[in-house]
């Protein structure tokens, strides 16, 4: 079945395709003049000199915003909308994944064909009645918008790459005493009481003058300029464009159907049984003879009223199928050695055959049922037929427009009317585009990247191809430009005021803390401190690690704190997580009855090092093997992609 399948991709039209594609990519997607000229970057990144692709960096930024949108009900809040933040994730995600990419084959880790068919028969999302069924596989692949080359070339290297993280977690181990200290560490809680102060209360208190606003305008005017922005026209090529203006006629639909039946027609069946005896397919014809004249023998045995199914397990040299009495179960084409097929294919229901000779022996065979044609008529598909039939042409014509697109807008590269011309596709004008763009075609982070290289912004060139998703790219020239430049202060002060009033206030806020600690250490009542400094003063209670009745900053901290000894409680000042300020009390721990009750090393308790389901090493220490890498790695990015200099620091 693996050779079968492989043969099957190995003959797929649209690997073709992929294979000319992937010759042509430094020609088509870039143009020779880009061996001989400056321009943009044609990578998202590079790791130790190799380059991640920018179609890696796009998904990985896609990915990552539906991600967010999923998080926060489909609508991102402002803030955690930012192209910088999404971007700086995508990039650390693609990062991440090439220097594992790097360490697999360094560390000479690989998957061999026959496991990546093993671990594919096993998805059962390519299954059929617990089998792999390759016509299904292929269909689940269609629908994904994926080619088998592709999708089996990815599942490879994420096996590797299981493969590798697999190798560190599972070594990963830890002495016996440690899961009973874990224990009682985890279970452990800590009484905890806390004296509150409102930052924003205490920021409406504080008044900022106009010349304090200037003053910081002029300081910070960096941080409120308007991004840098361009206005592009572009032609855009989309492969669904291009299947709603495939022709279609019913003889189409009819052909492709007819060829590609096996998707929804499940084929005819024959359920058989035989009796084989054996002979080498080299047998003098004395051997032959008599062979088949003990074939005929039992034919005649069959035909006076003997069982069939008693003279397969006596007489049968398959004993595979003797001990179900010659039974083979169903079967379609292409499964059985010819000369059995066409005897199979051939019979009636109920009917014996005369001895059928291969390569194995002769063959008495019975033929216990016909299973016809079942599936879905080309009525019922007609819509499905037409969806994948355009998709396919369309696939096919993607790929020539491809070329004549990149082609025209190379070699008549101070306008984009010839490539129209050429393509029959249209140009458009775009509206403003920045790095905060989030919809339409400037959502695309390489449309903004390509428009301000210098060959498309400074020369007036015509851009490279540039690839926004799988069947969908653009070529674009900029039209206008605007620098980055100061917003208006009328239109940032009051953000710079309230700016000014949460910095007075938190420098005013952490005085009062540290005031407040004073007093706490010198024996005062928390509660009576709280009072006389406009605070809150919050109870002593009894908090675990995952408590989620107190702020998570403040169960953080106590957990960090130290031990409080005979002089008393022990103190710290916290920035909890709503932007408050809190002093933290830690009057002591509260230990567990279950991890008081360490349990005792028994015989069977292994000396040495083992693994713990509580103490689970491995993914810490794998976590730090990525790190290292990272760390260790040369690491280039494109910051185009990110909105200009990237707002964290570098990895």
């Amino acid at each position: 079945m693996l050779l079968d399948l492989r043969d099957g991709i190995r003959n797929s039209k649209w690997l073709k395709y992929l294979l000319v594609t992937v010759i042509c990519i430094p020609f088509a997607l870039f143009g020779i003049g880009s061996y001989f000229s400056g321009g943009g970057p044609d990578y998202a990144a590079k790791v130790n000199g190799e380059k991640v692709s920018l179609g890696a960096f796009q998904n990985a930024y896609q990915t990552e915003n539906a991600r967010m949108r999923q998080m926060f009900g489909g609508q991102i809040p402002e803030g955690f909308n930012s192209v910088s933040m999404i971007g700086n994730q995508a990039m650390n995600s693609v990062i991440t994944q090439e220097v594992l990419r790097q360490s697999t084959v360094d560390n000479g880790f690989a998957v061999s064909d026959e496991s990546v068919a093993s671990n594919l028969f096993a998805i059962e999302a390519f299954n059929v009645d617990g089998k792999f069924d390759p016509e299904r596989y292929q269909m689940q692949l269609q629908s994904m918008g994926v080619s088998a080359a592709e999708f089996e070339e990815q599942y490879r290297v994420d096996l590797v790459m299981q493969q590798l993280q697999n190798s560190i977690v599972s070594t990963g181990f830890s002495l016996p005493d440690e899961e009973r200290l874990v224990k009682s560490l985890r279970d452990q809680k800590r009484n905890l009481s806390y004296i509150s102060m409102d930052l924003a209360k205490k920021a409406e208190t504080i008044e900022v003058s106009d010349e304090d606003i200037a003053t910081y305008y002029d300081d910070n005017v960096s941080q409120y300029n308007n991004p840098e922005k361009v206005i592009v026209e572009y032609i855009e090529l989309n492969i669904d464009d291009l299947k709603a203006d495939i022709e279609v006629t019913d003889a189409d639909l009819n052909g492709y159907y007819d060829a590609n039946k096996t998707q929804w027609v499940a084929p005819e069946l024959r359920d058989a049984s035989h009796i084989l005896l054996s002979l080498d397919s080299d047998a003098s014809d004395g051997d032959v003879e008599e062979k088949q004249g003990e074939a005929l023998a039992l034919i005649e045995r069959l035909n006076s009223g003997e069982s069939f199914e008693d003279l397969a397990r006596e007489f049968s040299d398959d004993t595979g199928s003797a001990e179900n009495g010659g039974s083979l179960g169903e079967f379609g084409e292409g499964v059985m050695v010819p000369a059995f097929e066409e005897a199979a294919f051939s019979m009636a229901v109920g009917e014996l055959s005369a001895p059928v000779r291969s390569d194995f022996g002769f063959h008495i065979i019975r033929l216990d049922n016909i299973i016809g044609e079942r599936g879905k008529s080309f009525e019922e598909v007609k819509e499905e037929v037409e969806d994948l039939f355009r998709a396919e042409a369309a696939e096919n014509r993607f790929y020539e427009v491809s070329e004549q697109l990149q082609n025209a807008a190379y070699e008549n590269s101070d306008s984009l009317e010839p490539a129209a011309e050429e393509t029959g596709l249209q140009v458009e004008t775009s509206d403003w585009i920045d790095s905060t763009t989030t919809e339409g075609l400037g959502s695309n982070r390489q449309v903004l990247a390509a428009a301000l290289t210098d060959d498309v912004l400074n020369n007036g060139l015509n851009s490279e191809t540039v690839e926004l998703g799988e069947y969908h790219s653009v070529v674009l020239r900029t039209l206008e430009h605007e620098p980055p430049s100061p917003k208006p202060l009328d239109e940032v002060k009051a953000d710079i005021q309230l700016a000014l009033q949460n910095e007075r206030a938190t420098e005013q806020l952490t005085e009062l803390a540290n005031k407040i600690v004073e007093d706490l250490a010198a024996g005062g009542d928390p509660a009576e401190i709280a009072g006389a400094n406009e605070a809150e003063y919050h109870e002593t209670q009894s908090v675990s690690r995952s408590s989620t009745e107190v702020d998570r900053e403040l169960v953080r901290t106590v957990f960090t704190m130290p031990k409080p000894d005979t002089t008393g409680p022990v103190y710290e000042t916290v920035t909890t997580s709503d932007g408050n300020m809190a002093v933290a009390i830690f009057s002591g721990v509260e230990t567990s009855e279950a991890s008081d009750t360490t349990e005792e090393a028994t015989d069977d308790t292994p000396a040495g090092p083992q693994a713990s389901p509580l103490v689970s090493l491995g993914p810490t220490e794998f976590q730090s093997f990525v790190s290292t890498l990272e760390q260790r790695a040369d690491i280039v990015k494109n910051e185009a992609l990110l909105g200009g200099e990237s707002q964290y620091p570098a990895r």
